[in-house]
């Protein structure tokens, strides 16, 4: 039986219109009925509607039947099932010009006989259009009912999608905002190599969070309503895994900001916790902060975390703290970390890339990440990336950047060292270039410092400092003037290394 509707064909068969005959259109008689009406005026724009099955005398228009070709091709615009007349009263003969106007679209016209009442039609096919929408309505609640009942069992969003799939008869499944698959029946269906499947956005506190997919070229009625049955118990089931994972994250934040807060919690009890939580106390973890003029926005860090956390198979976590997103990166062990250079995999090159991808939009921020730690000892790691942030932040390292802790571990010292002594150094070695540059307004220090930052590299030490070449190529030159330096001296160059790196991280 067609659910989306009762089609003309299905309306012929009546015993009342046993009588009536097709004579034209007939490649539209699977066309749907929805409504019967009756025409009592030749102009029908603004009022017929689709899927109508229009009734008529043609006494509207029995002193120019001409009209009748234009009313084929109205009814045909709006979709309409089909035209039928009585034409022997008043037309006599419908116009040739009408039957070619209903070949050519495919718009029926059935010819009544005087003697069969307009209500020996209307009611049978009214009564049996009820009749289907009754069907309807009892079928979308059953299948609302089976799918609301799956959830408050909570059978699990993989039972929903089975039942769905069954009641469709085809595969199903729900992908999210990221076109990642979060359910799918069956499961090991190829959702890749299926390009164009019907689609519904799934909504939850107003938000689009999901889409369901079925591959099937066109529903019937039926399946319509249960298609919007099955969004709303996905929106439910979703909105209910939403509400677990707040807990779950919120649950997660107070355990952290246990484990960075004296006294701290014993290792065991943070194994404990930590399993409860997701957080596999098995992996070192490292704590990543990102932090610029105003906060990142976290909408696109969480995209990004959770599109890598997928990659890694790890589950990670982050807090927003004023201006910072503060992460926690876990690494399962055997892995190679941040703290190794030559890892493309690693941490800290992840956070490089997004730092630098400009369609993320977090071109402008830089961050410090500590060294791997496990849980009970984050702590560490999280001093470290602020060290490490704050060490970059002086040394005036841009947006874009990624300093590791290592890379500034030894920077630390020098703050610890006798601060008379290396002013008495630095007065000795770069006093007069400083001068030079208060003097004459000029970046001669900075020039230095990125100069051997860069180990010598003319071309780095340009980007570094977004000027030419041959401009940098001249401040060396001037430097070698004013400090009488040797630059390509190894050991001039490490002192004088160190005796900037001092500088800048004194100033305020």
């Amino acid at each position: 039986m067609n659910t989306r509707g009762i089609t003309l064909r299905e309306l012929m068969e009546l015993p009342e219109l046993k009588k009536a005959k097709v004579i034209s259109g007939e490649q539209g008689l699977e066309r749907i009925v929805r409504f019967v009406d009756i025409m009592e005026v030749p102009d029908l724009k603004g009022w017929v509607s689709e899927g109508v099955m229009l009734l008529t005398t043609a006494y509207s228009i029995r002193h120019d039947p001409s009209l009748l070709t234009d009313l084929i091709y109205t009814l045909n615009n709006v979709g309409a099932a089909a035209l039928a007349i009585k034409p022997a009263r008043f037309l006599k003969e419908i116009p040739q010009g009408a039957i070619e106007a209903s070949n050519a679209c495919g718009l029926p016209i059935v010819e009544i006989p005087p003697e069969i009442p307009y209500t020996d039609i209307t009611q049978p096919v009214m009564e049996l259009l009820l009749g289907r929408q009754a069907m309807l309505l009892r079928r979308a609640e059953e299948v609302y009912r089976t799918l609301t009942t799956m959830v408050l069992e909570n059978s699990g969003i993989q039972a929903v999608t089975d039942n769905v799939a069954e009641f469709l008869k085809a595969p199903v499944a729900l992908v999210d905002t990221e076109q990642q698959i979060i359910v799918s029946s069956p499961s090991d269906f190829d959702w890749e190599h299926r390009p164009a499947p019907l689609s519904w956005n799934i909504h939850v506190d107003r938000r689009t969070v999901a889409r369901l997919q079925v591959d099937k070229e066109r529903l019937d009625d039926m399946e319509e309503v249960g298609i919007e049955q099955a969004r709303l118990v996905f929106a439910l089931e979703l909105m209910r895994r939403k509400v677990a994972e707040d807990t779950e994250f919120r649950l997660r934040g107070n355990f952290i900001d246990e484990l960075l807060t004296p006294p701290l919690p014993s290792r065991h009890e943070v194994q404990r916790r930590a399993r409860q939580l997701k957080m596999n106390p098995e992996h070192k973890w490292e704590v990543a902060v990102i932090e610029g003029e105003t906060a990142p926005d976290e909408e696109t860090v969480n995209r990004l975390l959770d599109r890598e956390a997928r990659r890694r198979g790890v589950i990670p976590h982050v807090e927003y703290r004023s201006s910072r997103a503060v992460l926690f990166l876990p690494t399962p062990e055997g892995r190679k970390s941040a703290s190794t250079d030559d890892d493309e995999d690693s941490w800290a090159r992840t956070l490089e890339g997004w730092l630098q991808d400009k369609s993320t939009g977090l071109g402008s921020y830089r961050s410090g990440i500590g060294t791997p730690e496990y849980l009970w000892d984050i702590y560490t790691s999280y001093n470290e990336a602020r060290k490490a942030l704050s060490v970059s932040r002086r040394l005036g390292q841009g947006g874009g950047s990624v300093t590791r802790y290592e890379q500034m571990e030894v920077y630390h010292l020098l703050e610890g060292l006798d601060s008379q002594r290396f002013e008495r150094l630095f007065e000795r070695k770069l006093g007069k270039l400083l001068r030079y540059d208060k003097e004459h307004d000029s970046n001669m220090l900075l020039t230095f410092y990125h100069y051997l930052e860069c180990r010598g590299s003319l071309i780095e030490t340009a980007n570094s400092l977004y000027i030419h070449r041959n401009s940098v190529k001249y401040r060396l030159e001037r430097i070698r003037d004013i400090t009488g330096f040797d630059l390509n001296d190894p050991r001039e160059q490490f002192v004088c290394h160190l005796c900037l790196i001092y500088y800048y991280l004194q100033e305020k």
